[in-house]
């Protein structure tokens, strides 16, 4: 599945299959399209989205005065947009922003209209869609402004700046949408912007009916296209379409504050040729830069369990092992804390051909006051241990373990346990500024594991403004 963040629905070009494309784009696996209203007192085009998401239970609204037509960001007109938000399927305000190509309306009518937009949307509590056309300078210098230091939420769509354009916008918490342009022979520098970017930081979109992607650039563009959007960013950023898509999908739900409902809990999450068993979200450490209460995100999927699962539902969500590489027990929580469902389907999975890794704090030993490892010794082929430090004292402050003073230790003792039971055994930690990684990698050295760095992922997802 895959969401299309922007399209222009209401436009004449649609006027003779509009509804056809939308069904065809459904069809074809489209979670989600953001049909646009360019809303003005001599526009149509609210009336015919609101029509439109009406009939589409998978369309949301995003309702705006686009800088094209600033001129008409009255109070009492922006009054009456914001009332059209009591519609549920109205999801986003925009787009909102500022346009220097064509200069439509006034450049001061522009920002009066964008300051007064963003106000709004910040009262009604709805992520913004942000428009952006040789504008930068004072587009950015107006987001700083009016985020009053608080993280924004929403899309700067069609994105088409630089490094330290895309490096401000989401310095202010704003995801960056990709259109068509990122497929076109002469986006070089765009393509390089958005390697250097992670998953959890983009979107896609059509901006249909213009701007459409190789090999479409000579007719319409409509929401359809986005796979071949999706496809650039995929080879842009090196990684796979199901990447993309999957990553792309996740970061709209969350624009929109959509956690997985408990019919849809992942109990297993693939990752190109490995599958991770997600066996809970409880766990004995607090380390100080994992997501796991704020957004338990992964690669695209939401970890978060509202419930545990039995034994019988993991290996029926597996199915046939040997489709994968490697089946890793790893989640948002520690997986050792159900030893006993793990072993279970550790050891079935074992007999059906799986390689086997668990991905461990390393406190095994201390939760259940004994020396676990001859049970792991049975069925894992790897067994990685997250230790984040190179002494106690910074262990202490950065994992936070529930079992105090002795954690540090307990750990690496648990590491030299594992040294000669289980095959191939890693020390490992997140690259957190700072981090006396030098420290650690020596501890491993001495230890006799090999050493594996985990890249180091802000906070994402914000609930504030707007």
């Amino acid at each position: 599945m895959i969401v299309d963040t922007h399209a222009h629905l209401d436009m004449p070009q649609f006027d003779a299959d509009r509804h056809q494309v939308i069904r065809g784009a459904r069809n074809a696996g489209l979670e989600s399209i953001v049909a646009i209203a360019m809303a003005s007192p001599d526009r149509t085009s609210l009336s015919t989205t609101l029509k439109l998401v009406d009939r589409y239970d998978f369309l949301h609204a995003a309702v705006a005065v686009h800088p094209h037509d600033a001129r008409a960001a009255t109070p009492a007109f922006l009054d009456s947009l914001a009332a059209s938000f009591q519609h549920p399927k109205v999801a986003f305000w925009g787009e909102i922003g500022l346009d220097y190509h064509y200069k439509n309306s006034p450049i001061d009518k522009q920002k009066n209209a964008f300051r007064k937009q963003l106000e709004y949307a910040q009262d009604l509590g709805k992520p913004v869609i942000i428009h952006c056309r040789d504008a930068w300078q004072d587009l950015l210098a107006i987001l700083e402004q009016e985020s009053k230091g608080r993280k924004l939420r929403g899309i700067l769509h069609n994105f088409t700046g630089s490094e330290d354009q895309a490096e401000r916008c989401l310095s202010l918490g704003l995801l960056l949408s990709f259109s068509g342009i990122i497929t076109f022979k002469s986006s070089d520098n765009l393509r390089r912007v958005a390697r250097g970017l992670r998953l959890d930081q983009i979107v896609v979109e059509t901006d249909a009916p213009y701007l459409a992607p190789s090999p479409h650039r000579a007719i319409r563009n409509q929401p359809l296209y986005v796979f071949d959007v999706a496809r650039g960013v995929a080879s842009a950023m090196e990684v796979s379409l199901d990447d993309i898509a999957r990553n792309t999908t996740c970061n709209f739900k969350r624009l929109l504050g959509k956690g997985p409902s408990e019919e849809n809990a992942v109990l297993v999450y693939a990752i190109r040729d490995r599958l991770y068993v997600n066996l809970t979200n409880r766990c004995t450490a607090h380390c100080v830069f994992c997501r796991r209460e704020s957004s338990p995100i992964a690669s695209g999927y939401d970890l978060k369990l509202e419930q545990e699962h039995s034994v019988s539902a993991y290996l029926e969500a597996v199915g046939d092992p040997q489709r994968y590489a490697e089946i890793v027990f790893c989640g948002f929580g520690e997986p050792t804390i159900r030893l006993d469902e793990l072993l279970e389907i550790g050891r079935s999975l074992k007999t059906r051909g799986a390689r086997l890794r668990l991905n461990t704090n390393g406190h095994g030993n201390l939760i259940h006051g004994r020396d676990i490892i001859p049970d792991l010794a049975g069925c894992l082929d790897e067994i990685s241990v997250s230790i984040d430090a190179a002494d106690e004292q910074t262990y202490n402050k950065i994992v936070r373990p529930d079992f105090g003073a002795g954690s540090f230790m307990a750990v690496v003792d648990f590491v030299k346990g594992c040294v000669g039971k289980i095959p191939r055994v890693q020390l490992t930690a997140v690259n957190i500024p700072g981090l006396n990684l030098e420290g650690i990698r020596n501890l491993a050295r001495d230890l006799g594991v090999e050493f594996r760095l985990r890249e180091y992922q802000p906070m994402v997802g914000s609930t504030d403004f707007t």
